[in-house]
């Protein structure tokens, strides 16, 4: 701990030896590094900075001109490369031009000197540390052009966003998406228009379901019909074979009153025969009479079969008939039905390409709107991603030059400029400084040291014998003990002393 102190103060004591050798030398650079920083302090031109803040809130959704599809739009977390790219967007050529274009458009009267890359290289962008806040600062010597300048980069900064994500001619594009849209869809209705004109019907669904319904009605009359006409087929068939065989018949099995009536006279008259024919000869006029009666019943009867048969001849053609025109109309209802069900494809094919195009039309129609929108120069959806927090904004005090800071600072490198110099100086004079150096070089003992004589007239008449720019050291050998004059020695750069 001792040796650790002894040897600061030896360190210190050598710095105080190096500053009052070259005190000149310290003091003179010191003063005129201070004098250039005060010089710079309160001459040089003032600079003033204007501050501004940018928020991306996130990353715009790429969509595809051509997606024409209604799609579930999801914001995604911005990450560091978006907001590098924001970086170099707002230091980019294409903003900082546009915004000199936009200041000289504005009639600014310091427009017209305006150099692009000297704003480039005075716009200073950097990105809150933890945060998606951008912030920008532009120096300049008057603080009202700085403010005017970095908000017209900002403003043109958003422009350039809404030109990058729809960029030039994307309006024409969807305008021709329109158009040809929109003459597919006056194609599609006049098709529509004509397909309902063929079909003749408003609404061929209705009279779909309306045809099935009279054609299952249809149906069921004619099945009927068929059972009608197989139950007459069967009962003349029978009635042929009844009225072909030569005995008496008296039809009971046929359900008709008058045939009915008829065959019970005849079956009364058979009767009265058999009473008769009982007192009487089959000859005699009694029995004559009564079969008279029964052959002219039974001929009757016969007729009123036969007449009876024709009208069922006639029901079965008449039936037979209805069941022609009953399997004509449904024939006619099932091919207006498979008609209209086709056009009705063909109409529904049509609906749906129709609302497809009125889709497309939709969304052509919005994205060209958007387009128009974010093109202008007062452009809302970049702010939608990206928000100016702060406007441009000057405190109206100058960043440089920092009067306390800048002479503090000219004070402190004027002394550690000066100390360096005279380190340097001391480091490469190797003349001896002190009596320490003497007994180093020499190896002996130091037992005592005179200081330098420079006037001639005080110095010993030994030492007067010496040449002009020569210097003689009394020195007193550590092993003999007697004092003697030394031979000259060559001059020195200086000196304090001999031993």
């Amino acid at each position: 701990m001792q040796h650790s102190s002894q040897q600061f103060e030896n360190y210190l004591r050598e710095l105080l030896l190096i500053y009052f050798a070259r005190q000149s030398l310290i003091l003179a650079t010191t003063v005129i590094i201070f004098l250039t920083a005060a010089a710079v302090a309160f001459f040089a031109t003032p600079i003033y900075s204007a501050q501004g803040s940018v928020l991306v809130r996130s990353a715009e959704i790429q969509r595809s001109p051509d997606a024409v599809e209604n799609e579930d739009v999801r914001a995604f977390k911005v990450g560091e490369e978006d907001l590098r790219s924001e970086l170099e967007l707002l230091r980019s050529p294409a903003v900082i031009q546009g915004a000199v274009s936009r200041l000289v458009d504005e009639q600014r009267t310091f427009a017209d000197h305006l150099d692009w890359l000297r704003i480039q290289k005075d716009l200073k962008t950097d990105l809150v540390p933890d945060s998606r806040v951008i912030t920008i600062a532009l120096q300049r010597d008057n603080a009202d052009q700085a403010v005017a300048i970095l908000d017209a980069i900002l403003d043109e900064y958003i422009l350039r966003r809404s030109q990058i994500i729809y960029p030039e001619g994307s309006i024409e594009f969807f305008t021709t998406q329109l158009d040809r849209f929109r003459q597919q869809i006056d194609d599609t209705e006049q098709q529509l228009t004509t397909l309902a004109a063929g079909a003749g019907t408003p609404d061929p669904s209705k009279e779909i379901e309306h045809n099935l319904l009279m054609k299952q009605h249809l149906g069921e009359r004619l099945n009927t019909l068929e059972a009608d006409a197989a139950t007459l087929r069967e009962d003349l068939k029978y009635l042929d074979k009844v009225l072909a065989e030569k005995d008496v018949r008296h039809f009971s099995f046929l359900d008709n009153e008058t045939i009915t009536e008829m065959a019970g006279r005849l079956v009364d008259l058979q009767i009265e025969r058999g009473k008769t024919a009982r007192h009487y000869e089959d000859n005699a006029q009694a029995v004559t009479v009564i079969d008279k009666q029964i052959l002219t019943s039974l001929k009757q009867l016969r007729q009123e079969v036969e007449d009876y048969r024709n009208r069922l001849a006639s029901n079965l053609a008449a039936n037979t008939e209805q069941q022609s025109v009953l399997t004509t109309h449904i024939s006619v209802i099932a091919a207006r039905t498979l008609e209209l069900n086709l056009k009705r494809i063909e109409a529904d094919q049509l609906n749906r390409k129709a609302e497809l195009l009125h889709q497309s039309f939709a969304t052509f129609f919005k994205r060209r709107q958007e387009a128009e929108i974010n093109t202008r120069v007062d452009s809302a959806m970049s702010r939608f991603y990206v928000s100016i927090l702060n406007r441009a904004y000057s405190t109206g005090l100058p960043v440089f030059p920092n009067r306390p800071m800048l002479l503090v600072v000219g004070l402190l490198a004027g002394l550690v400029t000066g100390f360096s110099l005279g380190f340097v100086r001391e480091f490469f004079d190797h003349s001896f400084k002190n009596p320490r150096d003497l007994e180093q070089y020499s190896g002996l003992p130091l037992l005592f040291s005179v200081p330098l004589i420079t006037e001639a007239s005080n110095a010993p008449a030994a030492w007067r014998d010496t040449e002009p720019g020569q210097e003689s050291r009394l020195d007193w050998a550590a092993g003999s003990g007697l004092a003697s004059a030394s031979a000259p020695v060559p001059p020195v750069t200086r000196q304090h002393g001999s031993g």
